[in-house]
Order: structure tokens, then sequence, then C-alpha cells
């Protein structure tokens, strides 16, 4: 599969292949000396990401999304596929912006990397009120909200993923983005 994709976007291999190759064993040394958070793990972006890390070998993986089935299907997947890590792995279908969450990050020992992968990445989501209010918290609010609470709890760093549509917002999804990216840059963790 990837090798179509290579040869249809004109590459031989992987861009950060080179990078990866040079750095993999600094890579690995700091994955599994590490603790990960990744909100949103069970998403499109963040399964794929709370693999790679997974790859690794963490200290201590956690992996947190809203959508328990999304969140079955990833640990399958994993252990299907890579078995089982020396390191802790766990998942909590959770909504990071409830009160659950705050008692899960303040109770917990903290993250050294947390990852926020949690979005809601569809123009389609602006077409009523209600969920239009959804992507705004969740895109905007519980952004800024996990990065104060993990910034208490001492992370190294904290990661949020965005999209071009913030570059020049002409929709809300865009502009919510935009919010979100000048939110973090302002606390710049």
């Amino acid at each position: 599969m990837i090798d179509n994709i290579l040869s249809l976007i004109g590459r031989t291999k992987p861009l950060f292949d080179d990078d990866v190759r040079t750095h993999e064993k600094e890579l690995n040394d700091i994955v599994s000396s590490s603790r990960f958070l990744v909100i949103g793990g069970a998403g499109s972006i963040g399964s794929a990401v709370s693999k790679e890390i997974f790859s690794r070998n963490p200290r201590v993986l956690h992996v947190v999304d809203i959508s328990e089935n999304n969140m079955v299907e990833l640990v399958r997947d994993i252990r299907s596929s890579m078995g089982y890590s020396n390191g802790e792995f766990a998942t909590f279908a959770v909504d990071c912006g409830s009160d659950i969450f705050d008692s899960f990050i303040n109770n917990g020992a903290g993250y050294d990397y947390v990852l926020n992968l949690s979005a809601l990445k569809h123009v389609r989501s602006e077409k009523d009120p209600y969920t239009l209010m959804r992507m705004i918290d969740t895109n905007v609010f519980n952004t800024d909200k996990t990065m104060k609470q993990v910034e208490a709890k001492g992370a190294k760093k904290y990661f949020c993923v965005s999209t071009d549509k913030a570059a020049n917002p002409v929709n809300m999804m865009g502009a919510s983005k935009r919010i979100m990216e000048m939110f973090l840059m302002r606390r710049s963790l």
C-alpha cells in the first residue's frame, strides 16, 4: 500500500525516512523512558500516532478517546500486530472536556509528552448550531484546558494537530483551528 502511495506522489521512500533512521536509537531511548498521553488517540490520526509510539516501547502510553468502539479497535489492532510491550499501556474511554478527565489528570502522575489529536475536522460539522458548538468546544476550549492541566503537571511538550484550513480560514472549522493555534502560541509549551 505504501509503495502505491509513494509512486503516486513521486517518491521512492517516505519523506522523513532518512531522519528517522539517523536518529533511531535516540528516538527509541527517549520514547522508552517517557510517559505519553494521546488525547483523541483512537481517531484517524490518533490511532496511527498511538501505534507508532507503542511500537517504540514507551514507559507509559495512555490513550484517551471519547469513542469506546474506536478504542477497542485500536487495542485489537495493536495486540494483533505488535503484541504487548514492557511499559504500561492503558486506554480510557473518556471525553477530555469532562470532569472525569479532569480527575484523571489531577490524580495521575503526569506525562512527559501530550499529543492532543482530538478534533472535529469536517466542515459539514457546521451544519447545525449544536455540532458547531461542540466543534468550538473541542477544537478551542478543550485544547486550552488540557494544555493548562498538563502544563501544571509538568509536561515537557504539548502537541496539537491543526489543518491547512487554519492559514486562511473561510469557514468555522478553519477558524476554530486558527484560534486553537493562537491559544497554543500564547502559551508556547
